[in-house]
């Protein structure tokens, strides 16, 4: 039975880390969503974000191809680290469970 609950605390200490490497990748890139605005038929771009109950607009200007690309590309990525980071969360929930009914 020693040898299972070492095998559970390791594993959770791994989820441990790899939820803190995920908040650390994810601060890499921006949060939010792109927002388009034609303004006196120019078009205009805007990061769009929370910081808790408060909405933030970010003025990014007149975007080229390759810089709205780029935007684009680094807001999916986070939010994939996001989604991994949300299920890790998970896992470090049931796995604390299932290691302290184990210590019993």
């Amino acid at each position: 039975m020693k040898v299972l609950n070492s095998i559970l605390k390791e594993e959770l200490e791994r989820l441990i880390e790899l939820r803190k490497k995920y908040e650390h990748d994810m601060s890499k890139f921006p949060k939010g969503s792109l927002i388009k605005k034609d303004i006196k038929g120019h078009i205009y771009y805007y990061l769009n974000y929370r910081d808790g109950e408060k909405k933030h607009y970010k003025y990014l200007g007149n975007l080229n191809k390759d810089e709205l690309a780029k935007w684009n590309k680094n807001i999916k990525e986070r939010r994939k680290l996001r989604q991994s980071h949300i299920q890790v969360k998970k896992d470090i929930k049931r796995m604390e469970i299932i290691v302290g009914r184990a210590a019993r």
